[in-house]
């Protein structure tokens, strides 16, 4: 897996869709779930600040899940 912008679309066991992406390579990713065909912030940067450790430890997890899979795209 080298530097990407956007990982591959992935389905989750919970019927979900997600992905993972930065605008440019020098940023943070974030994770997204698809939504009525938009893919919609799944809420990673509001976890923290909320201080809400189980959906941070989650949404944490699913990332790592997704970059394991090794589907990046460039």
């Amino acid at each position: 897996m080298g530097l990407q912008l956007h990982s591959a679309d992935f389905l989750h066991e919970d019927g979900v869709t997600y992905c993972i992406k930065r605008e440019a390579l020098d940023q943070d990713f974030t994770i997204y779930e698809k939504r009525d065909r938009q893919w919609i912030d799944s809420g990673l940067d509001q976890a923290v600040k909320d201080l809400n450790f189980a959906e941070f430890k989650r949404l944490g997890l699913l990332i790592k899940t997704i970059m394991d899979a090794d589907q990046w795209i460039a």
